[in-house]
């Protein structure tokens, strides 16, 4: 009792006015406060004492049986008669009277007395609830919107770039990530520590928590919003405990960061500025606030190890450096598995690695995928990627899915291929919507593809400015690029998840025959589709819907592939030199092919100058025909043929 004597101290409770008592106290009720009574405690001068251990019943005719009687006379305590409240009393007196006849029971051992209260008072006195209600303070909510939002993706930012360093090619960034590692060999531990860093920000929770504040224009109840409160305040609770030690550990990286790609030193010191004082706002000043929030919204104490751990579901994983052993184990294992490679005799080419679905969605892609800019209708400035390097992988990815749109979508969002819904032990599996769902994820990422390419015009602008100080320029560019490469890491995790959900979706769709006949309603119908604008054909067109299935099948694990593991993949933005090479020499290839054609093509012409004309014309016609469709013929044979082997027989 000795908290509620100090706050009823502090807050001159005794020298309030008996109306205003009763009205503050009326309040307290109707915002849902409720009164939990100590044995201990004297309740009023003019009511009698009762023995807290007492377990006689008190009728509302005040009769008593004979042993609480006797144990009334043994305390020296006897009992009043109770008083009904009068038409002129207040509930405040009403209640008053009420409480002195009432069977007190034990308190529960989990919960302090006058719990609710205290929470109340704690709550509304930090100011993360208003007096009414239990409503969230709207300062409260707009400190988290203008001020926590913004420090936690400060610290992302910074962080991410002090770790993954951007250099001319994959190749290059990882020499300079294994630097700034190095700086920690002694202590992985720290360079997990900053890496859950990112995890302090779950974007959706926040945006729930938020929405009736920023959008509806209405009271947020705490009460309410518990699993959104629990889910804020959980990946703070598993590193509040290192904020000091998150300073000094993200200090060393921007450090080593600073030298790996040769920063200024006043660069390096504004950002380990801010940096603590994102750190400082998070762990000093919100976490103690919103600690307070969320024991008044979920009414529990959370003042032990033991009740933080239950509440919060904390396991083995959420422990600093589970992720750091688990890396070590992972580490020896493939050092394991490097020196068994040792002994096998010669290596496999990259297309053996590749199960035969991938390499033939890689092919596909390669024979029918074009990354020219007027191949892909960006001609004029005002189109958002004109000014993007060919190579950016960003830039490649947004062609497969404008490909992946255009050729195969109709396959999954239209009427042509029919699907039945399916229950699995009255589960219901309706894979048209779930395909529908898929194309609205990536139409929904069209605004981070603009954002990607807004940040490479800015970083352009800045090369460009002959004015600017070389050590403004080196800043500004420096921030930039640590922007683009922040957003490529995050647009690509996007739609890596995307893609790769598409494909598992599609191997038990088209891999399980049984499946396959089940759900598919239509797949020997014969595709007729309209023209694109520009009479394009689609590559679909002609095929029956089995055969379109499995052809947008390849293409998708090819472009899974591409950005897991291939080209796509890896913390560097643009494709390495070297497989350019390989590309430039491929289209050398086609070009020397192509012009072979052309000789042989004015070959035959020279031979039929002689010729009429009708034949001539005929001839000329039946080669351009034969020219323009070896491409296709090659990946349509190597589809059709793969077709029954891989798919109908499976």
């Amino acid at each position: 009792m000795g908290d509620i004597d100090k706050t009823r101290d502090r807050l001159k409770l005794d020298d309030i006015e008996e109306d205003d008592r009763r009205d503050l106290f009326n309040k307290f009720v109707d915002a849902g406060g409720e009164v939990v009574y100590d044995s201990r405690k004297k309740i009023n001068s003019t009511t009698t004492n009762i023995n807290a251990n007492t377990n006689s019943h008190i009728k509302k005719n005040n009769s008593i049986n004979t042993n609480s009687q006797s144990r009334f006379e043994h305390s020296d305590i006897k009992p009043k008669k109770e008083s009904h409240p009068t038409n002129k009393q207040t509930n405040y007196e009403a209640i008053e009277k009420i409480k002195t006849n009432e069977v007190f029971k034990p308190a529960n051992k989990s919960k302090p007395l006058f719990f609710n209260f205290k929470l109340w008072l704690s709550a509304f006195s930090s100011g993360v609830i208003t007096f009414f209600g239990g409503k969230v303070n709207p300062k409260f909510l707009n400190f988290i919107d203008k001020n926590v939002i913004s420090s936690l993706l400060e610290m992302d930012t910074l962080m991410f770039n002090a770790l993954n360093p951007m250099g001319i090619n994959d190749a290059d960034s990882k020499n300079k990530r294994e630097k700034i590692i190095s700086r920690f060999a002694t202590e992985l531990e720290d360079v997990e520590l900053l890496e859950r860093i990112k995890d302090q920000y779950d974007e959706k929770v926040y945006k729930n928590l938020l929405r009736p504040y920023k959008e509806l224009d209405s009271p947020v109840v705490a009460v309410n919003y518990v699993n959104e409160l629990k889910g804020m305040f959980r990946p703070l609770y598993v590193l509040h405990l290192y904020s000091s030690k998150i300073k000094l550990v993200g200090e060393k990286a921007m450090s080593s960061y600073a030298i790996v790609d040769n920063m200024s030193r006043g660069i390096v010191n504004s950002r380990i500025s801010a940096f603590k004082r994102a750190v400082e706002l998070i762990y000093s000043k919100y976490y103690p606030k919103l600690l307070i929030l969320l024991q008044y919204a979920s009414k529990e104490k959370l003042e032990t190890l033991e009740e933080f751990n239950r509440f919060l579901e904390i396991t083995d994983v959420d422990i600093l450096g589970y992720y750091t052993k688990l890396k070590l184990a992972n580490q020896k294992l493939h050092e394991s598995k490097i020196e068994a490679a040792k002994e096998n005799i010669g290596k496999k080419d990259e297309e053996e690695k590749l199960n035969k679905i991938e390499s033939i969605g890689v092919k596909l892609i390669e024979k029918c995928v074009s990354f020219k800019k007027e191949d892909n209708n960006i001609e004029y400035e005002t189109d958002p990627f004109y000014t993007i390097e060919e190579n950016d992988k960003i830039y490649r990815i947004k062609v497969l899915i404008d490909f992946l749109d255009r050729e195969y979508s109709i396959l999954f969002v239209s009427n042509k291929v029919k699907y039945n819904l399916v229950y699995d032990n009255l589960v219901r599996t309706d894979y048209k919507s779930d395909f529908n769902n898929i194309f609205l994820s990536l139409s929904d990422i069209n605004s981070r593809f603009n954002e990607y390419s807004e940040i490479c015009k800015n970083i352009l602008k800045v090369e460009e400015d002959e004015a600017m100080r070389f050590e403004q320029r080196v800043s500004m560019l420096s921030e930039r690029n640590g922007q683009r490469a922040y957003i490529s890491k995050n647009l690509k995790s996007t739609v890596m998840s995307i893609i790769n959900s598409f494909k598992k979706k599609l191997d038990k769709l088209l891999l399980d025959k049984e499946e396959r006949e089940k759900i598919i309603a239509n797949p020997n119908d014969i595709l007729t589709l309209f023209a694109d604008i520009g009479n394009h054909k689609k590559r679909v067109q002609g095929y029956n819907v089995l055969k379109a299935l499995t052809e947008a099948y390849y293409f998708i694990s090819g472009f899974n592939y591409l950005i897991t593991e291939g080209e796509l993949s890896g913390a560097g933005i643009l494709i390495d030199k070297a497989e350019e090479t390989i590309e430039e020499n491929k289209e050398e290839k086609d070009k020397k092919e192509d012009k072979k054609e052309e000789e042989i093509k004015e070959n035959e012409e020279t031979k039929n100058e002689n010729n009429e004309d009708n034949n001539e014309v005929n001839n000329t016609e039946e080669n351009e025909k034969e020219i323009n469709n070896d491409k296709e013929e090659n990946i349509d044979t190597l589809v059709s043929d793969n077709i029954d082997e891989d798919v109908k027989d499976m």
